[in-house]
Parts: C-alpha cells; structure tokens; sequence
C-alpha cells in the first residue's frame, strides 16, 4: 500500500521514498513507491508529472494512476531503478498548482452554483483543460452570470480551504451530500470552505480562495435532465498574496519587487504575443493592478515612498515591454511567408438570444407532457380572431392594431375572407383542437406581428401559447404550472401574481405578472412600479371548444400566452431594460449572451 502524501500536504513539491517495485510494459516503467508525493489521475482532476531521480537513472513521470492500493508512476526511465533503491522525487509544480486552482475553483463553483440553485443536486467534475461541474437538474442560460459574480465573490473574500480525513458515518453526517460511490483505496476526505458545509474530496487544493484568481463561467449547457457549468481561470494568475491588513511601506515594496521578478520571468515566454504579454503585466487582473488597488492598505505615513517605488517598476516594466515588442516586431518582419497556408478562421458565432430562449422554454414544458406544435404565422382571420370568440368591431381587429394582407385569391366560405399577419399565437387553438386528439397539452412558439413599438414592444416578437385541455381542469391546474415554469426559467426567489381580467376566448381571465428582474419590485424606467406583465391566461371559453369542435359539457381546459422576449428580459440577471436591444446588431451585446 502506498501512502499518499499528498492528501495532507498538497504543497509538498519534494520527497525521499523507497522503490518498492519497478517493472517494464511495453512503452514504459512501471514504479511504485512507498509514498508518494505524486496525484494520482482520478475525481476529474489531471495527475501530476515531475521527475524520480535515484543511485543509477533518472525516471520522467508523464503519468500516475492508482492500481488497487498501489499508485503506479508510469515513467520513461533513463538507466535503472530497481526495487528496494531510494529515491529523491520532485512533482512539476507550475502543472500541479494549475492544476490546485482548477480543482479548488470547481469547488467555489460548487458553492456558488447551489446559492443560486439550491435543488441542483451534483453528479461528477472535470477539472482538466476543460473543466465543468455536471448536476442532475437544469438551470437557465444566463444564470452563468449570478454564477460567476457569487464565485468571484467567494475568491476575493480570501476564504480559507482546509481538508479533514472522517470515517464514514462523520461523513454522512457532516458532507452537504455524498457520491454514491466512493473509493475504497484512499481515506475518506472532506474539504471546508471557510463559512459553507463540508464537501467530500479526495485532491490536491489551494490554502486560500484568493489563489484561485478570476473565475469565469464560460457557458451552462442544458441536455436531457442534466445540466453542465463550464468554467475558467486566468493560467498566468500571480503567486504574490497581498494580506488586507495594514502594511508597512517596506513590506508592500518587497511585494512589489516580488512582481518584478515574475513580470521578467513572463517576457522571457516567447510563446506569448505583444498583446498578450501586455495584458498579462499591465491588464485589469494583471499583479501590477492588484498592487495597485492594494496600496490604500500601505500606513500613511509609507504610502508615498512605496506609491513611488510601484511607479519606477511600472515604468521599468513597460520599457522592457516596448523592447520586446520592437524585437517581436523586426523579428516578424524578416520572417518567411508562406502563401500556402491557411488563412485565420472566420469567428465562430452562437444562437441568438431569442433560439436559446426557445428552446430553454421547450424543454421545462416538456418536462411536464407539453408537446411543441407549430401553426402559421400568416393566417386567416377566421383563426386569429373569430374562432376565439372576437367580434367583427372588436378593437384588436383595427388595422391600427393588427397588420392586414391584401389579397385577390381568397376562399368562397364567407370564414376565410380575411388574411392577417398573426397578432397572436393564439390562432393555434382552434387549429389544434380540429385535429380530434384528447387530452391536449400543446406549446405553440411562433412571430407575432403587432403595430407597437416602445422598450417593451417590437413590431414583430415571439410568443409561446400554451393550452391544456382534458376532464376536469381546474384553474389550481392552471396556477402549478405558472409556478412550475417561473421556478424554474426565471429563479425560485422570483413572484407572480394574477390580476382578474377581461379577455374575449377566456372566461374567467387572469393577467400574469412578475416582479421586475431589474430593480427587484423597487420601480424603475422598465416596469414603473415594480411588476412587469408576462401575459394572459384563463380558462378556455366554451365558444372557442365548440369552435374547435369539442363539447364543453365534457371537456374544458386553460390557456395562456406570453411573450418570449419579455420573458427573457424578467430573468434574474439579464438587466435588461429595453426589448429593442435584443434585435440590434451592436456585436457587443450580442456576445454577452
């Protein structure tokens, strides 16, 4: 059995141990030591390289995986290592402390994850090149938003990790929730986050959040029952910790000096670009900006001596930038070009905002038997307005309201005379019902085309219709799946309400409303007084059903049409406060998304 080192000492970068067995496979050596120092690959996180040095050969790590209770180092071996010899070993550093951050920055994510989305419950981690959290459960597009703010805040509150080996039934008690299957050839771990419940862990973890850097939350994706968390960290985050207590001058200047040397170490990278170079050292997350905002810690008394001193090295660290970007410069120049190679990539772009919402929307209606259908958006007015119980001189049949198609070929039957661009997806109703088959429980998405335009209207939108009708529909039928929906699409801490209401193919009627995403029911240039308008719904008018051939007396059901785009812009974190931004063609809002 080899005793693992690395679960109570994640930064021990050197070891003495004892060959216990060496053994040659087809491609490499095969070594197990006593102890190790070495993560072996497992729990979504990349094992750790480096080197065995002993009496007659030197050993490269590339790979360490655990066999039984053995870990096993496959190593490419130059001379002999032979059981029984001592060794000196020595791990990649700069690989396993990426790799530290990617596992412990999983974990903010975790924790951040579950404030936002409290029912997620988790399946597995990849902590490698991309790395993700995978849960049972879903979670709406933007929230990779709310994510990323509540993790970074986690980061800089400098938190501290600190891992405990427990038995089994500690565990159980004391993890916020337990893999079903955990490894019998390693103890039994828990990692805390200082201030959030334990979670079960068998890796190697930074002491303090700070270590992780900037997180980003580089895309959710939804599929099946199952949602994923893609994140991100900056791979040159910087190695000086500032304390926030107050510093003396002298101590801030050694930091700073400190920032020097790895800003030489970071030029002397020839793989990095001009641009990249200076982002590293000079950008908003660069070391020297975090010294920077970190001076208003320096005492009084030192702060003008050591704001000094951060200048002189800022001024150093640009000129040494500016020399490597003429050389990169002269350099590039007297390079060969060769016409025959590929040209650079066209960027990739991504669905637009309106498609992931659609198809978000879907799949929560699917989850509770509602199939999607789709009606025509240009329509007779037979279908748009008088099936639904509308009158001739009903106002919303104004061609001020409505837009009206011209046309020479129209039917003899007196129904279809009119031809209308749909104001409504409701036009699908009826349609649906004349197919006979019961129980109904559809979601129609479609245009819709109205003569409105403001920050909450747009000439043309989407709608989605939902209709529901069997035996026995009760408006409680109607109200559970209003809060199935907005649970689940807006946010569990979002409201609605119904307001009694008047609509001509619903009897009763019911406008939905919820609080304002944007000041939270406080009032605002978007919702005036704290509750946006989601839609309409109601009971289906015993009209309509016989409109669509269907007896009242033994079927009714409910209705319900909102549109897509408002109910985009009421999303927890969204912050949008004008509908007509989602169809501009200003790329950096679109990219946001």
């Amino acid at each position: 059995m080899t005793e693992l080192i690395y679960l109570s000492d994640s930064y021990r970068q050197n070891d003495r141990a004892k060959i216990v067995s060496s053994e040659r496979s087809e491609k490499d050596t095969l070594i197990v030591l006593d102890q190790t120092i070495f993560y072996p690959q497992g729990g979504g996180q990349p094992s750790d390289k480096g080197e065995i040095v002993g009496p007659n050969g030197k050993a490269k790590v590339k790979h360490v995986r655990m066999q039984g209770d053995d870990v096993v180092h496959e190593c490419i071996l130059e001379g002999e290592l032979k059981a029984g010899d001592h060794v000196d070993c020595a791990i990649d550093w700069d690989w396993r402390y990426r790799n530290m951050r990617r596992h412990s920055a999983g974990h903010i994510v975790h924790e951040a994850a579950m404030i936002v989305s409290p029912l997620l419950i988790p399946v597995k981690g990849e902590h490698g090149s991309n790395p993700y959290i995978e849960y049972k459960g879903s979670l709406p597009i933007d929230s990779k938003y709310v994510i990323e703010k509540k993790a970074n805040e986690i980061v800089e509150k400098n938190l501290a990790l600190t891992t405990e080996f427990v038995s089994l039934e500690e565990l159980q008690k004391r993890a916020s929730y337990v893999p079903q299957h955990l490894p019998k050839n390693k103890p039994l771990r828990i990692l805390i986050i200082e201030g959030f419940h334990p979670i079960p862990d068998g890796g190697t973890q930074v002491s303090k959040t700070s270590e992780v850097g900037p997180i980003t939350i580089s895309k959710i994706e939804n599929e099946d029952d199952k949602v994923r968390i893609y994140y991100a960290i900056e791979e040159t985050q910087p190695s000086v910790s500032i304390p926030q207590e107050s510093l003396s001058g002298a101590q801030y200047v050694g930091f700073v000096l400190e920032a020097q040397q790895n800003a030489k170490k970071i030029l002397e990278d020839t793989s990095l670009g001009v641009e990249d170079l200076r982002i590293a050292l000079l950008g908003s997350k660069s070391e020297l900006a975090s010294l920077t905002k970190q001076i208003r810690n320096v005492i009084a008394s030192d702060r003008q001596q050591a704001g000094t001193v951060l200048n002189q090295v800022k001024r150093s660290i640009e000129k040494q930038l500016n020399e490597v970007s003429s050389v990169k410069r002269q350099a590039s120049s007297e390079e060969f070009f060769d016409m025959t190679a590929p040209g650079i990539p066209p960027p990739m772009g991504h669905l637009h905002i309106v498609t992931q919402a659609i198809t978000e929307i879907t799949r929560i209606f699917e989850k509770i038997g509602f199939t999607r259908v789709r009606h025509p958006e240009v329509d007779w007015d037979w279908y748009a307005f008088e099936s639904l119980n509308m009158p001739p001189n009903h106002p919303a049949r104004d061609e001020w309201e409505t837009f009206f198609v011209e046309s020479s070929k129209l039917e003899n039957n007196k129904r279809f005379q009119s031809i209308v661009l749909t104001p409504h997806t409701s036009n699908g109703q009826v349609r649906e019902m004349e197919k006979s088959k019961l129980p109904i429980r559809m979601i129609n998405i479609a245009k819709c085309y109205r003569r409105q335009s403001d920050v909450s209207h747009v000439p043309m939108f989407h709608q989605f219709e939902g209709m529901y009708i069997d035996k026995g529909v009760s408006i409680g039928n109607l109200t559970g799946v209003f809060d199935f929906f907005v649970k689940n699409y807006h946010g569990i801490d979002r409201k609605i309400r119904l307001r009694p209401f008047h609509f001509q193919f619903t009897e009763p009627s019911f406008e939905v409303d919820i609080n304002c995403g944007i000041c939270l029911g406080k009032g605002c240039r978007l919702c005036k007084e704290g509750w946006l308008e989601l839609g309409g719904a109601g009971m289906i008018h015993p009209v309509v059903l016989k409109n669509g051939g269907i007896n009242p007396q033994d079927y009714n059901g409910f209705a319900f049409g909102w549109g897509v785009e408002r109910a985009y812009m009421m999303k927890s974190g969204t912050k949008l406060d004008d509908i007509r931004l989602i169809y501009s063609n200003d790329i950096r809002f679109l990219q946001q998304f």
